[in-house]
């Protein structure tokens, strides 16, 4: 490993933690960009993904750690956090002083602090970075992602942090970055729904989706999540982003959690959330969101495409 990123991308190893749908993809992207790439995922199928590409695997945290001067966290539940960071095996026991963690879980952010406090015992800075976008934001250069914590360690990492995104802005103290992917995901759960029911309704109304879609993605009610999952519900493609209902399932608890410590009502985000809720329930939960549009169908009584099998178990 190295002490400083200033040499090249080529002599920057990268160690990602989590190869599902985004961490597999900002694993492609860093190897594109010349980036050496080690990874650990539970599931062997990512992990022979990875070494397809050109990356290495690993079986454990710890081990990622050893090998990379940027380790990047891409998980979906707190207890895969908590055991990857500081379990037994975790990246704390491996990790160099030297090295930068870059979070981009959706967590309380107790938990992101209690990591980072570990970390920065041994010397590492643990930077709180979210991200706003799918498999496909990252794959075609226009994911927003967002960071904040130590910024000294974030200017050292955003060579990094260019090759998977296609933005990335510095928000400050250490749990920012969090806060407003709260609000993110709040907006983009409405959006779904909003989506998904709009595209119902024109369906319904015998309306060509095809154009409504164009029509309406030129329009002032448009929006980046109608433009990418109504084309999502054009092709009734469900799987391709790899995207699950993740956010309804964990996200929407720590949303609810945030807007009431801050005594704000959510009526809209909860109705949003109930309907993610009987998506699970009719067999989408492994199917990207815009699989609503089938759910809101099946409500009007218009035939819907059953549940698709992930490309990746």
């Amino acid at each position: 490993m190295t002490d400083s990123f200033s040499k090249g991308p080529v002599e920057t190893h990268i160690g990602i933690i989590g190869l599902g749908a985004m961490g597999s993809a900002m694993a492609r992207r860093l190897l594109q960009s010349g980036y050496a790439v080690t990874g650990v995922d539970v599931r062997a199928a990512c992990i022979a993904e990875l070494e397809s590409l050109g990356g290495r695997g690993a079986t454990t945290a710890r081990e990622v750690a050893s090998a990379s001067d940027v380790v990047i966290i891409s998980l979906n539940n707190v207890d895969a956090f908590r055991e990857t960071t500081t379990g037994p095996e975790g990246l704390v026991h491996g990790v160099s002083r030297h090295a930068v963690v870059v979070d981009t879980c959706t967590l309380a952010i107790a938990d992101k602090a209690h990591a980072a406090e570990r970390l920065l015992a041994r010397g590492v800075r643990f930077l709180d970075c979210t991200v706003s976008g799918n498999r496909n934001s990252i794959l075609d250069g226009t994911l927003t992602l967002y960071a904040s914590g130590d910024e000294a360690a974030y200017r050292r990492v955003e060579p990094v942090l260019a090759a998977i995104s296609g933005s990335h802005t510095f928000l400050g103290a250490f749990g920012n970055a969090s806060k407003l992917k709260f609000i993110l995901n709040h907006l983009g759960t409405i959006h779904n729904a909003a989506t998904a029911e709009a595209m119902a309704l024109a369906d319904r109304a015998g309306l060509d989706l095809g154009h409504v879609h164009a029509l309406v993605t030129q329009s002032f009610a448009g929006s980046v999540v109608f433009r990418a999952r109504g084309k999502m519900m054009l092709d009734g493609d469900y799987v391709s982003s790899r995207g699950t209902y993740g956010v309804a399932r964990k996200d929407s608890r720590l949303i609810a959690d945030f807007a009431r410590d801050v005594l704000v009502p959510t009526p809209m985000f909860q109705a949003a959330v109930q309907m993610h809720i009987a998506g699970m329930a009719a067999g989408y939960t492994e199917n990207d969101t815009a699989s609503l549009f089938e759910v809101y169908k099946r409500s009007a009584g218009a035939e819907c495409r059953p549940p698709q099998t992930p490309r990746i178990e």
